[in-house]
């Protein structure tokens, strides 16, 4: 049993990153653009630079712009291939991409859209102040020469670290280009030197946008060699799915871990509840379905729990509330796991108030699981008491319970134990709805948050705790049949 349990908990780790790589897939194959969902879609963020620079921003700050397997393999780990990551590496991160233009005379030639370049993960704030000072000493035509010269020196002296401040001051006068002529010229000098490029302009563009033709070349030029090959820090080698890193939220910047593990302290209590009560009216329904197999009693149950199991889950919490809440009896809280004055009560009167919020999404998350099992707690009985053993024992004159109870029971849970492998991750990671109608902060409203904002460290890390307890379960079932068959065995 011991070998059995190690290779199947062994095989659950290729499995669970063949579940993260489909849930990849799916990801990036969903139409829709996670940076517009978090962004804002339409609206006049997306039809000035300004909203360009927003979502290009966000992109690139959670690594969105690179490939697709450079995000895979940083997801997984165990290197982590951010800008802060093992050095051994450099971050393929992209800047903008590099616009083909065809001149009147057939030439072609690569710009790039002026856009506000942010600073590279990990510029200290005092750098980024000492650095937005020297660029504004050299766009400022009232400074003199000596002003000029030390402030081109010290961000020359800054390297790469300074790029993003001076393409920000280039991408400030492109609707200036005129009066900034001056300007865009020590600008540029400091990225000759910088950046150890020599700009060639086509006179056809110049003669078209004058200093802007100058601008825009030195945007594409930074695009394809300034903002790809930037040599990560070395600060946080380590991190992805191997090392239990799941990341943070795209948005609030607050770990997936932590959150995810306070969700699931509020979702594991009620679904193992749930799953308790299921099997516990669930088997004795059965076992008593079969007693009275045929009967008036037999017809009546059926149709009542094939009505229960038929009730959408949604309207049954729904009707719930309208009857046991404020608007019917008002016997029972409907919204959250406390009142809002909980934090000023006293032990026994918390986990009072706890009791009574958790009755209607208990109950709404058990009454279709124990429906269901009844009926399959049913059918396996039924199956079992044909068989010959059965009918021997009661020729030896057994009573009806010890047949039922002893030499029947064990066998007929066999199809109820294998529903336990689907039952406790749906429960867990399938509580949507009810966590929904009853304002309840767990997993399953952390996976719809994080659907609808399209937050993909979110999305990953609720599909794959569900995929790990799906395989939990299944392992579950098979140890469980041994207990309750001892002709099977687990080798």
């Amino acid at each position: 049993m011991l070998s059995f349990i190690t290779r199947r908990l062994l095989l659950m780790i290729p499995t669970t990153f063949g579940v993260a790589f489909v849930v990849f897939a799916l990801f990036h194959l969903a139409p829709g653009d996670p940076a517009l969902v978090m962004m804002g879609v339409g609206g006049e963020m997306n039809q000035n630079s300004d909203g360009e620079a927003r979502i290009d921003t966000f992109r690139r700050e959670h690594g969105l712009d690179r490939s697709l397997p450079v995000q895979f393999f940083n997801y997984i780990g165990p290197f982590n291939l951010d800008r802060d990551g093992i050095s051994l590496f450099s971050t393929p991160f992209t800047e903008r991409v590099v616009e083909e233009v065809e001149l009147e005379s057939g030439v072609k030639i690569d710009e790039g859209l002026p856009l506000p370049i942010i600073y590279l993960p990990g510029t200290s704030d005092e750098d980024i102040a000492t650095m937005d000072g020297m660029v504004a000493v050299v766009a400022n035509d009232d400074a003199g020469e000596g002003e000029w010269q030390q402030a081109s020196t010290g961000l020359v002296e800054f390297g790469k670290e300074a790029l993003p401040a001076i393409f920000t001051a280039l991408e400030a006068l492109v609707f200036d280009v005129e009066r900034g002529g001056p300007q865009i010229d020590r600008l540029g000098a400091i990225l000759e030197r910088s950046m150890d490029h020599k700009p060639v302009v086509a006179a056809e563009r110049e003669a078209e946008l004058g200093k802007g033709a100058l601008i825009r070349h030195w945007f594409g030029h930074y695009y394809q060699n300034g903002g790809l090959r930037v040599t990560n820090t070395g600060e946080n080698p380590w991190g992805g799915l191997i090392t239990g890193d799941l990341g943070d939220e795209m948005q609030s910047k607050e770990s997936v871990g932590s959150e995810l593990w306070t969700r699931l302290k509020v979702t594991v209590p009620l679904s193992l509840i749930s799953v308790f009560f299921s099997y516990l009216i669930a088997l004795p329904l059965g076992i008593f379905s079969v007693r009275k197999q045929g009967t008036v009693l037999d017809g009546m149950l059926t149709v009542i729990l094939f009505v229960l199991y038929s009730i959408p889950t949604f309207w049954a919490a729904l009707m719930l509330i309208l009857v046991f809440g404020a608007t019917g009896l008002d016997w029972l809280p409907v919204l959250g796991l406390h009142d809002k004055d909980a934090a000023s009560m006293g032990r026994a009167e918390w986990t009072w108030d706890l009791v009574l919020h958790s009755i209607l999404p208990v109950a709404t998350l058990t009454y279709g699981s124990f429906a269901y099992l009844s009926r399959q707690m049913r059918a396996g009985m039924l199956d079992v008491i044909r068989q010959d053993y059965i009918r021997t024992a009661r020729a030896k004159g057994m009573s009806e319970r010890v047949v039922i109870y002893k030499h029947a029971l064990r066998n007929s849970m066999i199809p109820v134990i294998t529903l336990l492998a689907s039952i406790l991750p749906i429960l867990i990671g399938g509580s949507v709805i009810v966590e929904k109608v009853f304002n309840i902060p767990g997993m399953g409203m952390y996976a719809f948050e994080g659907l609808l904002r399209r937050d993909f460290n979110i999305i990953m890390a609720t599909t794959l705790f569900v995929g790990v307890m799906t395989q939990f379960g299944i392992l579950l079932s098979d140890i469980t049949y041994s207990l309750v068959d001892p002709r099977i065995r687990n080798e």
